[in-house]
């Protein structure tokens, strides 16, 4: 009996965070510090610069992000894991004019609400199978709202398999779809994860991540994150003109991290460091670049703090010996 509760235990933590993981991994965004973080709260602040071309100078980026897992649901050895997720985000650009500050000023605040279903379920010892979809739908409430502009859509199926005996160290691959999609339709996945000792590793597109745990309470480290937005709005006439329907915004961040742990599965997250690349792109009403050169920005500080959930690891109940009858 003690042997079986232990089993159990392990296979539901096994499950449960490879199945966070898979949700955080293939969502449009993928902002928590860990992939063992399940509900999250955050906002960050990326610094504003002059684009290549010297005539548009994009202010600070906002942006604040909540993600809440819904409670899951157990049909068999099958996990089905719910969740929703809201974002909203705030850009802003100038025109320069060589006479003088001028009123060609342009800010847009979007709005994200994203539902995902994710399903598990264990295959073999060590092995198991992820799939699910998500859905997203972002406006700025000002623009008409069109369902096919508007509404993104991911679809993924993924193996994962748990290295070794213990749990902790384990590599997850699979394929993930998007629809619509501005660059190619089909993305594979690949990611390692380490979670044994004193050491945190997760290796993978979009994030890289490496801590190094100091007690019970905190974890320092660096963290790096590939971040690619595409974005639905309103555009002046002239831009219209031209056919633009999206603004793509690509960002790779990076720099150090301190974690801490304030009771009750709570951590408080900061971050410091740089966003190295800052691109912007004009896409078509089909998500095709425009080709216009000079929208790339030079590097650019950027803040973040997030609260999030970390349940602790369960722990198997030792069972005594039966008293005799």
């Amino acid at each position: 009996m003690r042997r079986q509760g232990v089993m159990r235990v392990d296979l539901h933590r096994w499950v449960t965070g490879w199945a966070m993981a898979a949700m955080l991994l293939v969502g449009p965004r993928v902002l928590a510090q860990t992939q063992a973080d399940r509900l999250y709260l955050g906002v960050s602040l990326a610094g504003g610069g002059r684009l290549a071309d010297g005539a548009v100078h994009v202010e600070e980026r906002h942006n604040i992000e909540l993600r809440v897992p819904l409670p899951p649901v157990v049909v068999g050895r099958t996990y089905l894991l719910p969740s929703v997720g809201y974002e909203t985000r705030w850009l802003g650009a100038n025109l320069l004019r060589p006479e003088g500050p001028g009123d060609d000023s342009l800010e847009r605040r979007f709005h994200r609400i994203q539902l995902g279903l994710t399903v598990v379920r264990p295959l073999v010892p060590r092995w198991l199978l992820v799939a699910g979809v998500t859905g997203s739908t972002r406006t700025d409430f000002q623009s008409s709202f069109d369902l096919g502009l508007d509404t993104s859509w991911v679809v993924f199926a993924m193996a994962s398999h748990q290295l070794g005996d213990t749990p902790g160290f384990g590599v997850t691959f699979g394929l993930v779809a998007l629809w619509p999609f501005d660059r190619i339709p089909v993305v594979p996945i690949l990611n390692l994860t380490y979670n044994r000792g004193p050491y945190i590793l997760e290796v993978g597109l979009p994030r890289l991540t490496l801590l190094r745990k100091l007690g019970d309470a905190v974890e320092v480290g660096l963290v790096g994150a590939l971040d690619i937005q595409v974005l639905h709005t309103r555009f002046e006439p002239e831009m219209q003109a031209l056919g633009a329907s999206y603004l793509r915004e690509t960002q790779v961040r990076a720099g150090p991290t301190v974690n801490v742990h304030l009771g009750r599965d709570l951590w408080l997250s900061t971050s410091v460091g740089l966003s190295l690349i800052n691109d912007y792109a004009l896409l078509d009403r089909q998500r095709d670049s425009m080709d216009i050169p000079g929208l790339s920005m030079g590097p650019t500080p950027y803040g973040r703090v997030m609260l999030g959930w970390r349940p602790g690891r369960p722990q198997a109940k030792a069972q005594g010996p039966r008293p005799a009858p």
